[in-house]
């Protein structure tokens, strides 16, 4: 259990961190996220949560994918 768990925490950071970078390399508004600070006047953040949306659902799928994969190899 705890496999399938690291596999689906590593795909989601992997998969969420490859698609800002290629918003950013693409200049891409829906996969950006910026971070600007001004000692004035603090931070200003915005990006977009599309990303991690993605990244959500593709480390259930590849999650579940793993777990069912572990058990039909168990069960010979």
């Amino acid at each position: 259990m705890l496999k399938t768990v690291l596999v689906g925490l590593i795909s989601f950071f992997l998969i969420s961190g490859l698609l800002i970078g290629i918003g950013h390399l693409f200049d891409i508004e829906l996969l950006t996220f910026t971070f600007q600070e001004n000692p004035s006047s603090g931070f200003w953040a915005e990006g977009s949560v599309i990303p991690f949306i993605i990244g959500l659902i593709s480390c259930y799928f590849i999650g579940n994918y793993y777990e069912k994969r572990r058990q039909g190899s168990t069960k010979r």
